[in-house]
C-alpha cells in the first residue's frame, strides 16, 4: 500500500496553486470553520477517484468557484516494495510515483483525465509531454492494483464528524459494512441481484404464465371465430347452392308440373267449350218449340183477358145496381141512426180525427205504392237467381253493360270461385269481401280500354287483366278449399296459399312467426298483426245464391203480409171517414127519411135480388180472373223459360267467347311455358336436367317459394347471428396456435433454467458462506489486534451464516468491548462515555483498514478528536502512532494542545479575506529539532 509524499493543487477552490509536504505518519490539519480542511481532504479524495460519497459537494463545487476553466491535483506517493518485493505502481520500479489529475471545461461540462508516472514530475512536465491519460474506470483499476481496495475507499469516503458513529451502527448494519468494506458485498449483492433475477424470473413467468392463459383464452375465442366462420361458409355455400343449382331446378321442375299439369287443363278446356257449344246447340232446339209455346200462351191470355172483360162489365153493371141499392140501404140506416142521435157531436174534433185519417191514408197508399215496387224488384231477382244468375247491384250492372256495349269480354271473380268446404265459407267470405265486384278481363289486350270505362264510370273494384291458373296450393291452406272455374288474378292464389287454416287461435299462436292464419270463424293474423274479420254475408259460390235467393223469398213474403195489413186498415179508414164527414154536414136525417122514404123502401125490395145478381157476376169475374191467372201463369213460366234461355244463352255465349280466348291464352301460354322450360333447360349442365335430379330437388323443396323463404331464412340468419365474415380470422388461429405452441415451450424451458440457476445459486452461496466467515474472523482478529493496541480488550461474537435470504439478512456483528477492566460493554447500549464512544469507532474504523498482507495505507479521518478529553487525545494519539499507518486527520482550532501531540506534521489552512480572489496558502508546520516551520511555497 502507498502512502502520501506530497500535494500540489492549481486552481482548487479558493486556492491557486501551493505544494503540500505529506511525507509524516500522522498530518493533522487545523484551522477554523470554513477555512479549507474538508476542502483539502476533498481534494486528495478527487484525486484517487474517490467520490461515492453521501455528499451534494462534488469536484465540480470546487471548480465553479474561481472561474478558471482548468485545475490541476498532483499527489506524489510511495512506491515501496511489500513483503513480497512487489512494487504497488509495477511496473513503475521508482521509489516516488506521481498520481496528475487534470480537470477541463470542454463543451460546457467538467472532465477528468488521470495520469500515473514514476518518479516526481511537474505539472508543466506532464502537461508538456502529454503521456497516455486514463479514464476513470482504468484509473481506479490501477490504485485497486497498488493497495486502494474497495475497503478503503468506502472508509475514505467518511464524511465529518462520521468516524464516531461506527460504534451507533446496529449489529446487521456493522456486518454489511464488514463485509462491504472487505469486498464481500458485492459478491453478496451479486447472489442477491441473481436471487432478484431469479424472482424476477419467476415473477416474469408468472406473468408468461398468465399471458399462456391469457393467450388460450384469445385462442379460444379464435377457434370460436373460426368455427363462426366455417359456419358463415356453410350458410354461404347452402345459399349459393339454393340460389345457383336448387332454385333453378326447383324452378324447371315447378314449370315442368306446370306443363304437366296444363296438359290436363287443355284438355278441360276443350272438353269445357264442346260442352257449352253442345248445351248452346240443345237451347237452339228447345228454342224452337218454346216460341210457339209462348205465342200460345199469350193467345191464351189475351182471350181470357178479353173474356174478363166481358165479365167485369156484366160485373160492374151487376154490381153498381147492387151498390147502388146497398147505397141507399145503408143510407137509410144512416139516416135512421142519426135521426136517433142528438147534434152533430164536436165539429173540431171531429175535423181533427178527419185529418188524421186523411194523412194515414195517404201513407198507406204511398208504402203500397214503395211496397209493390219493391215486389216486382224481389221477383226479378228471385228469378234471375232461379235461372243461375247472381244478383248484382246497379254499379256493378251498369259497369257491366258499359264492358258490354264495348265488347269487352269479362266475367266476375264472385262468379268464378267455389268454396269446396262450407265450414270454411265465413274465412273464405272475410278473405275475399274486398274483391267482391272484382272485375276479370278476358283478354289483356282489353286492358286499357276497360281502365278508361272504370275511371268514367268511377268504378271503385279492381279490373284486372294479368291472369294465371292456379297451380297446386299448399296443404292446409286457404287455397286448399277453394276451386276456380276460371283464372283468376295472379296474385290472389298467392295470397291465399300463405294463409293457413287453422281450429282456433291456440293452434295458430303455435305456428312459427311470420306465417299468416285464419280461424274457421274469421280471426285472421298476418303481418300487421290479428283481427276479426268474419262475415254473415255470403257473395261467392252456389251456396251464396241459394242463401240469396232463401232471404228474397222471406221478404217476399213479409211483403204480401204487410199488404194485407195495409189493406184491412185502409177499409176501416174509409168507413170511419164517410160517418165523420156526414156529422159535419149536420144533414137532417128525420126529413130525408120522410121525404124519400118510398125510395128506401124500393131499395130494401130490391137489394136481395140485386145483390143476388152481382153476386153471380161477380162469381163469374171471378172465374174469368182466374182463367187469365193461369193463363198469365202459363205465359209468365214461358217468359221466364224464353228469359233463362235467353239469359243461359247470354252466360253461353259469354263462357264460350271466355272458353275460346281461355284456350287460346292458355295455349299460348303453353307455348311460352315449353319455349321457358327448353331455355332454363339449356342453361343448365346435363346432371341437373334429368327427371330424378329435378324429383330429388321437389322432395327437398316443394316449390319456389319454399325455396326462397329458406333463403330468406338463412339470410335472417347470418344477419342475426353475428358471424364472423373476416378470412383473416384462420390465419390469426393459426398464429395465435403457433404462439400459445411457442410460448408454452419457452416457458417449459425457462421454468427448466430457473430451476437449474435457482439450484446452482444456492450451491454456489452455500460454498461462499465459508468465505463470508473467514472475511468476519479476519475482521475480528484485527479488531482483537487493535485492542491490545489500545488497551482494550475486545469480543467479537461470531454470527450464525446459513444458506437462506432470511438468515444473511438478518444477521449481525455483535462487538463488546472492556475499557479499564470495567465490564463488557456493547456497541451502542448508552454505557459508554464520549471518549469510549470514539476510541470504538476508531477500533471499529481502523480494523477494517488493517491488512497483514497490505501493510501501511492511509486514511483520512475528519475530526477525530470531538468529544475527547486531554486523557483519551493522547491515548488516541498514540493508538495512531502504533498502527503504523498514515494518518491525514483534521481539527479545528478550538481543541486543546494535545491534539498535536502525536503529529509530525501540521497544515493550517485559513479562511479568505474579502475582498481576496485568492485564499492564502495552507502553512505547514514540521516537528523537526533543527527546522522552523515554513509557509508553504506559492
Amino acid at each position: 500500500m502507498f502512502e502520501f509524499r506530497s500535494l500540489e493543487v492549481v486552481h482548487w477552490d479558493y486556492w491557486q496553486r501551493f505544494t503540500l509536504p505529506l511525507d509524516a505518519a500522522i498530518v493533522t490539519v487545523v484551522g477554523p470553520n470554513g477555512s479549507g480542511k474538508t476542502t483539502l481532504l476533498d481534494a486528495l479524495r478527487t484525486l484517487l477517484a474517490i467520490e461515492d460519497r453521501e455528499t451534494a459537494r462534488d469536484y465540480k463545487t470546487y471548480l465553479r468557484h474561481n472561474g478558471k476553466p482548468f485545475a490541476w491535483l498532483r499527489g506524489v506517493v510511495s512506491n515501496r516494495p511489500d513483503r513480497n518485493g512487489r512494487r504497488p505502481f509495477f511496473p513503475l520500479m521508482d521509489g516516488e510515483v506521481t498520481l496528475a489529475c487534470r480537470i477541463r471545461k470542454k463543451g460546457g461540462d467538467w472532465t477528468r483525465d488521470y495520469q500515473i508516472l514514476g518518479g516526481d514530475v511537474a505539472v508543466e512536465t506532464i502537461d508538456a509531454q502529454g503521456g497516455e491519460w486514463l479514464g476513470l474506470r482504468d484509473y481506479r483499476v490501477r490504485l485497486e492494483g497498488a493497495g486502494l481496495t474497495r475497503a478503503i475507499r468506502r472508509v475514505l469516503t467518511l464524511e465529518q464528524g462520521a468516524t464516531d458513529k461506527l460504534c451507533q451502527y446496529p449489529p446487521r448494519e456493522l456486518l454489511q459494512l464488514v463485509w462491504d468494506v472487505f469486498g464481500e458485498k458485492p459478491v453478496l449483492d451479486d447472489y442477491q441481484r441473481a436471487r432478484g433475477e431469479q424472482f424476477a424470473t419467476e415473477q416474469e413467468l408468472k406473468q408468461l404464465g398468465q399471458d399462456l392463459a391469457a393467450l388460450h383464452t384469445r385462442l379460444e375465442a379464435a377457434k370460436a371465430d373460426v368455427r363462426s366462420f366455417d359456419e358463415y361458409g356453410e350458410i354461404q355455400r347452402e345459399q349459393q347452392r339454393l340460389e345457383v343449382e336448387i332454385a333453378p331446378k326447383v324452378a324447371l321442375a315447378e314449370l315442368k308440373a306446370t306443363l304437366d299439369g296444363s296438359r290436363p287443363r287443355l284438355t278441360g278446356l276443350r272438353r269445357a267449350l264442346r260442352e257449352a257449344l253442345s248445351r248452346r246447340d240443345r237451347l237452339d232446339t228447345a228454342e224452337t218449340g218454346a216460341a210457339q209455346r209462348l205465342s200460345d200462351a199469350q193467345r191464351d191470355v189475351a182471350d181470357a183477358q178479353a173474356a174478363t172483360r166481358d165479365a167485369e162489365q156484366r160485373f160492374l153493371a151487376a154490381r153498381d145496381s147492387a151498390r147502388d141499392v146497398e147505397t141507399l140501404a145503408r143510407r137509410a140506416e144512416q139516416l135512421e141512426r142519426l135521426a136517433s142521435t142528438h147534434g152533430a157531436g164536436d165539429v173540431a174534433a171531429l175535423t181533427r180525427q178527419i185529418e188524421d185519417d186523411r194523412r194515414r191514408q195517404a201513407e198507406l197508399k204511398f208504402e203500397s205504392v214503395e211496397d209493390r215496387r219493391r215486389h216486382g224488384d224481389v221477383l226479378t231477382q228471385i228469378a234471375a237467381l232461379a235461372s243461375g244468375q247472381r244478383y248484382a247491384p246497379g254499379f256493378e250492372t251498369e259497369f257491366r253493360a258499359a264492358l258490354d256495349a264495348a265488347k269487352i269480354g269479362h266475367r266476375m271473380l264472385a262468379d268464378s270461385v267455389e268454396v269446396t268446404d262450407p265450414a270454411w265459407e265465413a274465412a273464405v267470405e272475410a278473405v275475399l269481401a274486398p274483391h267482391r265486384h272484382l272485375v276479370l278481363l278476358a283478354s289483356p289486350s282489353d286492358a286499357k280500354a276497360a281502365f278508361a270505362l272504370g275511371e268514367k264510370k268511377q268504378y271503385r273494384h279492381f279490373v284486372v287483366a294479368e291472369r294465371a291458373p292456379v297451380d297446386k296450393p299448399t296443404p292446409g291452406s286457404l287455397l286448399e278449399v277453394l276451386r276456380f272455374s276460371a283464372d283468376p288474378p295472379a296474385w290472389l292464389p298467392r295470397q291465399l296459399d300463405r294463409i293457413r287454416r287453422v281450429a282456433d287461435v291456440d293452434a295458430g299462436s303455435r305456428l312459427p312467426p311470420g306465417q299468416d292464419w285464419i280461424t274457421p270463424a274469421g280471426y285472421l293474423r298476418e303481418h300487421r298483426g290479428g283481427r276479426h274479420i268474419g262475415t254473415d254475408e255470403r257473395h261467392y259460390g252456389a251456396s251464396a245464391r241459394a242463401s240469396r235467393r232463401r232471404a228474397l223469398e222471406a221478404e217476399l213474403a213479409e211483403l204480401d203480409a204487410r199488404h194485407a195489413r195495409r189493406e184491412a186498415e185502409l177499409k176501416t179508414l174509409v168507413q170511419r171517414l164517410d160517418e165523420n164527414q156526414a156529422r159535419v154536414l149536420k144533414v137532417d136525417a128525420a126529413q130525408e127519411l120522410v121525404t124519400r122514404s118510398a125510395e128506401f123502401a124500393q131499395a130494401r125490395v130490391e137489394a136481395a135480388e140485386r145483390t143476388e145478381a152481382a153476386q153471380v157476376a161477380a162469381d163469374a169475374l171471378a172465374a174469368a180472373r182466374d182463367a187469365v191467372d193461369a193463363a198469365r201463369e202459363r205465359a209468365k213460366r214461358e217468359e221466364l223459360a224464353a228469359a233463362s234461355r235467353r239469359a243461359e244463352r247470354d252466360n253461353l255465349a259469354r263462357e264460350i267467347g271466355e272458353r275460346e280466348q281461355q284456350l287460346e291464352q292458355e295455349r299460348r301460354t303453353q307455348v311460352r311455358r315449353i319455349v321457358e322450360f327448353r331455355r332454363q333447360r339449356a342453361l343448365m349442365p346435363q346432371g341437373w336436367r334429368s327427371l330424378a335430379a329435378l324429383a330429388a330437388a321437389r322432395e327437398e323443396f316443394e316449390t319456389a317459394h319454399e325455396v326462397q323463404r329458406e333463403l330468406e331464412r338463412l339470410a335472417h340468419r347470418v344477419e342475426r347471428g353475428g358471424y364472423v365474415v373476416d378470412p383473416a380470422c384462420v390465419a390469426l388461429r393459426d398464429k395465435i396456435a403457433a404462439d400459445h405452441e411457442a410460448l408454452e415451450t419457452t416457458l417449459g424451458r425457462r421454468d427448466a433454467h430457473l430451476a437449474r440457476a435457482r439450484r446452482i445459486t444456492d450451491e454456489a452461496r452455500g460454498a461462499y458462506i465459508n468465505v463470508l466467515r473467514a472475511t468476519v474472523r479476519a475482521y475480528a482478529k484485527n479488531l482483537r489486534a487493535l485492542g491490545e493496541l489500545a488497551g482494550i480488550n475486545v469480543d467479537v461474537e461470531q454470527p450464525e451464516l446459513a444458506n437462506d435470504d432470511v438468515a444473511l439478512a438478518q444477521a449481525g456483528l455483535i462487538v463488546r468491548f472492556d475499557f479499564d477492566r470495567k465490564g463488557w460493554i456493547g456497541l451502542d447500549d448508552g454505557e459508554a462515555s464520549g471518549g469510549q464512544q470514539v476510541m470504538k469507532s476508531l477500533l471499529l474504523l481502523v480494523a477494517l483498514l488493517r491488512d497483514e498482507t497490505h501493510p501501511g495505507g492511509f486514511v483520512f479521518i475528519d475530526e477525530p478528536f470531538a468529544h475527547l478529553d486531554v486523557f483519551n487525545i493522547e491515548k488516541v494519539g498514540s493508538f495512531l502512532r502504533a498502527t503504523e499507518a498514515q494518518y491525514i486527520l483534521t481539527t479545528p482550532i478550538t481543541h486543546n494542545l494535545n491534539v498535536f501531540h502525536p503529529t509530525d506534521l501540521v497544515l493550517a489552512t485559513t479562511k479568505r479575506r474579502p475582498q481576496s480572489a485568492w485564499a492564502e496558502p495552507v502553512a505547514v508546520l514540521k516537528r523537526a529539532a533543527k527546522t522552523a516551520p515554513a509557509k508553504a511555497s506559492a
